[in-house]
C-alpha cells in the first residue's frame, strides 16, 4: 500500500474516532516525513475558510493533534509555509464550494467501501485544511528566530500599515523576524526595529530579508532608515551595493534591474560596490573596499552594467518616510461567553505621529438622527431590542448597531434631505458634544465584516450634514484595520433583526416589525479613523453632525456598529 493510500485510511479512521494510539503514531510519522500530505489539505483551504471544521467538542482534540504533528515537521518551516500558502493563492483565483455531510454514530460504525472511503477522506482533508490555516496563523513561523540568534539580537516588526504579504498573512506587531528568510511585501508599509536602535520603514512592493542584527538585505523596493546614536554602521545590502550608515537618516530604493538610489537626509552614508552573485541576491557577492561617501542633501544612483557606475541624481527629501501614516493601530474589547470581542475598552491610534491609547470613556458617542435604507435594513443586537432602537449605535458594543443604511454611487455635493417621505438614503449622526478637528484622525468607525465581504471593509461616503464653501464629501474604501489585519478581533455571536420592507425614515426604523436571526458565521471587527480635514474642515473647527452613505460599489452595505469622536489632543 502506498503512503498516500495508507494516509487516507489512517486519517479517515482518526476523524471518525476509530484510530487507536498505534495508528495515531503511524499517522504522525507519515505527516512528519511528507509535508505534501498537509499541502493537499491546504489546497482546499480557500474554499472552506468559513467551514465549521468539526463539532465544537472535538476542536481542542484536533488542534492538539495537529500542533503536535507540526512540531515534527522538517526544520525548514519557512519553505513549508511559502509552499502551502502558494497553493492557497491558486485556490483564491479558482474557488469551488463543497459541503461535508454530518455523520451519525451508526455511520462511523459501518464499514466504508473503498470508493466512499476515498470521498470521505477528501471531506476530511477539507476539515484539516481549516486546522492547518488556524495553525499557520498562530504558529510562530514569523516569530521564531534561527536557533543561533539570542533574544537580544532579534529584529522585530515594530508597526505596519495596510501590509499585505505574498502567500501569507501579515504578522502581529512585535513579532520577531527569521534570519535570511525572503519576505515579499506586496503593498503597504512595515517598520522593522533592530536591536541597537536602528529602524527601517519598508514600502511595498518590496523583497527583503533580515541579514543580521545590524543589516537588512533589500532585493527590490524602497526603505527609509533611521540609525540614531549607538546604531552607527547599520547596513543595507542590495544586489549591487552595501550602504553603511555614518549618520542618521537615508533612503535606499532598489529597482527591478538592481539599480540602487541612495538619498542622504541627515549625516552621511558610505556606499560600497557589491559584485553581483549569479542569483543577484542582496547580501551576497564580494564587497569592494573603496567607498563613495554621500552627505546630507545629496543623492546618487548606482548600477553595475559591465562596470560599476555612480551618477548624481536630484535630491528629494520627500522620498524619506519618517513614520507610518496616522491611523487606528489596534483596539481592546471585553469578551463574550465564546471568548470573542464584545464591548469596546479602548482604541489605540496614531494622531499627528503620536501613538496613544484612548479609553472608551473618553470617546464622544453619537446618536442616529436620520436613517433611510433602499434595501433591507437590519439591526444588530442581543436577543432583545432596546426601547429606542437607534440607541444601538450609541452603546459600547461592537456587535450592536443600526446597519445597512442606503447610499449613492456618487458622494453628496449638497445638504442631504431629511424629509420623512423622500429623504436622502443614508444615515445622519449627531455627536453628544462637538468633535474638534485636529491633526490626524478625529473619529473612529467600526464595521462588522465576514470573509465573504470585501476584505478591506465596505466602502462608504462621509459628508457634512450642512455644506458650506470649502466643505466636501470624503470616500473611504480601505479601513485601517482590515480582515487581514492581525489587530482586527473576532466578534462574539449576535442576532440580526431583519425588516420585511425597506426602512425609509427614522420613524419606521423605530416602529416597523422585524424578525431576529442568530448569526452562524464568524464576524470580525474592522476599524477606520476619519480625519475631518479630509472633509474640508479647518484645524480647530468643531463638528456636531455628519452624514454617512454606502458607496454602492457592490452588493454589500456598510455596517456601522460603533462611531465615536476622539477627544481634543492635549
Amino acid at each position: 500500500m502506498s503512503p498516500q493510500d495508507r494516509f487516507e485510511e489512517l486519517w479517515t479512521d482518526y476523524l471518525e474516532g476509530e484510530l487507536d494510539q498505534a495508528g495515531v503514531a503511524e499517522l504522525q510519522e507519515l505527516l512528519a516525513s511528507d509535508d505534501g500530505l498537509l499541502k493537499q489539505a491546504a489546497d482546499l483551504f480557500q474554499t472552506h475558510r468559513m467551514l465549521g471544521l468539526v463539532a465544537a467538542e472535538e476542536v481542542a482534540r484536533h488542534e492538539q493533534f495537529v500542533a503536535k504533528t507540526l512540531t515534527q515537521l522538517p526544520t525548514d518551516g519557512d519553505s513549508f509555509v511559502v509552499g502551502v500558502m502558494g497553493q492557497v493563492q491558486k485556490w483564491d483565483r479558482h474557488p469551488v464550494c463543497h459541503q461535508a455531510p454530518v455523520k451519525t454514530s451508526s455511520d462511523r460504525q459501518a464499514r466504508i467501501p473503498a470508493g466512499r472511503r476515498r470521498r470521505s477522506v477528501i471531506r476530511s482533508l477539507i476539515a484539516v485544511a481549516g486546522l492547518v490555516l488556524a495553525l499557520l496563523i498562530s504558529w510562530p513561523f514569523w516569530m521564531v528566530p534561527t536557533s543561533d540568534v539570542s533574544a537580544d539580537e532579534t529584529v522585530h516588526l515594530a508597526s505596519q500599515s495596510h501590509a499585505k504579504f505574498f502567500g501569507e498573512l501579515s504578522p502581529p506587531v512585535g513579532s520577531s523576524l527569521s534570519r535570511q528568510r525572503d519576505y515579499v511585501l506586496m503593498s503597504g508599509l512595515v517598520e522593522l526595529a533592530f536591536p541597537k536602535g536602528a529602524s527601517a520603514i519598508i514600502e511595498g512592493p518590496a523583497v527583503f530579508r533580515v541579514a543580521s542584527a545590524e543589516s537588512l538585505a533589500l532585493d527590490v523596493g524602497r526603505c527609509s532608515v533611521h540609525a540614531p546614536d549607538g546604531a552607527e554602521g547599520f547596513r543595507i545590502e542590495t544586489p549591487v551595493t552595501r550602504v553603511v550608515d555614518r549618520g542618521t537618516r537615508f533612503t535606499v530604493n532598489v529597482s527591478e534591474t538592481s539599480e540602487t538610489e541612495v538619498q542622504v537626509v541627515e549625516g552621511a552614508a558610505d556606499i560600497y560596490e557589491r559584485r553581483e552573485s549569479p542569483r543577484g541576491r542582496a547580501g551576497s557577492g564580494v564587497v569592494d573596499e573603496s567607498a563613495v561617501r554621500l552627505t546630507a542633501n545629496n543623492a546618487q544612483k548606482f548600477a553595475h552594467v559591465g562596470e560599476f557606475t555612480a551618477d548624481t541624481i536630484p535630491f528629494d527629501v520627500a522620498r524619506y518616510r519618517r513614520r507610518l501614516p496616522d491611523r487606528v493601530v489596534s483596539y481592546k474589547a471585553t469578551t463574550g461567553r465564546d471568548g470573542d470581542a464584545e464591548e469596546l475598552i479602548s482604541v489605540t491610534v496614531q494622531r499627528d505621529g503620536v501613538v496613544c491609547e484612548i479609553p472608551v470613556e473618553e470617546l464622544i458617542p453619537v446618536e442616529v438622527t436620520w436613517f433611510r435604507g433602499e434595501s433591507g435594513a437590519f439591526l444588530c443586537s442581543g436577543r432583545t431590542l432596546p426601547a429606542q432602537r437607534r440607541d444601538l449605535t450609541a452603546d459600547r458594543s461592537l456587535v450592536t448597531g443600526v446597519i445597512n443604511p442606503g447610499g449613492s454611487e456618487e458622494p453628496l455635493t449638497a445638504d442631504p434631505s431629511l424629509d420623512p417621505e423622500a429623504g436622502t438614503p443614508g444615515m445622519a449622526i449627531r455627536f453628544q458634544s462637538p468633535v474638534m478637528n485636529g491633526p490626524g484622525a478625529d473619529l473612529v468607525l467600526f464595521d462588522l465584516q465576514t470573509f465573504a465581504n470585501p476584505p478591506d471593509g465596505d466602502a462608504f461616503h462621509i459628508s457634512p450634514l450642512k455644506f458650506r464653501p470649502g466643505l466636501h464629501s470624503h470616500t473611504i474604501r480601505v479601513f485601517d484595520l482590515t480582515m487581514e489585519s492581525p489587530s482586527a478581533l473576532d466578534l462574539t455571536d449576535f442576532d440580526v433583526f431583519m425588516f420585511g420592507q425597506p426602512v425609509r425614515s427614522i420613524t419606521e426604523l423605530e416602529s416597523v416589525d422585524c424578525t431576529p436571526r442568530r448569526q452562524v458565521v464568524k464576524f470580525r471587527g474592522l476599524a477606520v479613523g476619519i480625519d475631518l480635514s479630509d472633509l474640508g474642515y479647518s484645524i480647530g473647527d468643531h463638528v456636531e453632525e455628519l452624514f454617512l452613505q454606502d458607496a454602492l460599489d457592490d452588493q454589500h452595505f456598510i455596517d456601522p456598529v460603533f462611531i465615536g469622536g476622539f477627544p481634543a489632543q492635549k
